[in-house]
């Protein structure tokens, strides 16, 4: 199989679908130019793709305790929608790194594109830290999987790690996700299109699982999806071009030493990382306090990849299975 380098030269992207994606679903990073990169010195400046969710709280911690400029970067946050459009963005040269689903590094290392996790994300830990819920409205009669037949759910992107955990939730629980119609929509215009009978579920990440149904009291959730998969897997976490990686190594290492502080820093008062989460959210701190928020520790094992990896192949998301390494820079705490 062609290996496409991304991140450096250009030239050498020849795989149109892919980031035809990128131009069809209007990946443009706002406000972050494509870089001219330099082959000789690490970058100092990086276009970081993000997510506005209860994931990235290690990383936000890290802008907002100056973890990253301690560590002499200057970073660039492009909030997209997830990493279904982070992914394609990253290949075209808009960003460095990139916060990704596993599932949408999965499908670009088989499509030849070298991409590679930098440092540990999100994981999910059944019963303490399910961040995924699969949601019906409070008055719904809708009360098990089976019942979601001919009905119609959202997800964030389809054929990704949302889509994908729903399915599999519905087929664990006794109903058959081939029945269910799937739609795409925004996390923040899950809430309302189901309160407005648009749709009939949704399936979310934190906080659009706490804020609307303990806080709006306007959903109740009828389980949640990742915990049903495995005890623990990891959801999410920072990636790169392997190619950019290479000609940036101090760079990368002074980003995952600042975001392992970040990762201290949540893990030894998660109520102040509450507070800083709501201001890179946009949600007011109040509405945080039942948070559920992932697990988050520095070594990026690969039996956390795993659960997922089986997964999407089952479900036909890849083609094929692959050692998870394969996907892990060798700069990543292991």
């Amino acid at each position: 199989m062609e290996k496409i380098t991304v991140g450096i030269d250009f030239t050498t992207l020849t795989r149109r679908k892919f980031l035809g994606a990128a131009a069809t679903a209007g990946l443009a990073v706002a406000g972050a130019p494509v870089l001219q990169w330099d082959r000789a010195l690490a970058q100092t400046k990086l276009n970081v793709g993000t997510m506005k969710i209860g994931d990235l709280s290690p990383f936000f911690l890290a802008i907002e305790k100056a973890f990253f400029k301690d560590a002499g970067l200057d970073i660039n946050v492009a909030a997209m929608v997830g990493g279904a459009a982070v992914a394609p963005a990253l290949a075209s040269g808009s960003l460095n790194i990139g916060w990704s689903n596993v599932v949408s590094v999965y499908q670009g290392h088989l499509q030849g594109f070298d991409f590679r996790f930098i440092a540990n994300g999100a994981i999910n830990k059944r019963g303490t830290n399910d961040v995924f819920g699969f949601q019906v409205g409070v008055d719904s009669p809708i009360r098990s999987a089976k019942e979601l037949e001919g009905k119609t759910c959202a997800s964030n992107t389809l054929r990704n790690i949302i889509h994908v955990a729903g399915m599999h939730w519905i087929d664990s629980n006794g109903g058959d996700s081939s029945k269910v119609k799937w739609i795409e929509l925004p996390f923040p215009q899950m809430e309302p299109a189901l309160v407005n009978k648009q749709i009939d579920a949704f399936v979310a990440v934190e906080p659009f699982v706490t804020i609307p149904s303990k806080v709006n009291k306007k959903t109740r959730v009828l389980g949640y999806p990742l915990g049903g998969i495995a005890p623990r897997l990891l959801i999410a976490s920072y990636f790169a071009s392997d190619a950019w990686i290479q000609k940036n190594v101090e760079t990368v290492r002074g980003f995952v030493t600042a975001l392992n502080r970040g990762i201290d820093a949540h893990n030894a008062n998660p109520e102040e990382a509450k507070v800083v989460l709501a201001k890179h959210t946009g949600l007011k701190p109040e509405l945080l306090k039942e948070l559920v928020v992932p697990a988050f520790e520095k070594k990026i094992l690969e039996s956390d990849l795993q659960p997922m990896l089986d997964v999407s192949l089952k479900y036909k998301l890849i083609e094929k299975r692959f050692p998870p390494r394969e996907v892990i820079s060798k700069y990543a705490t292991t």
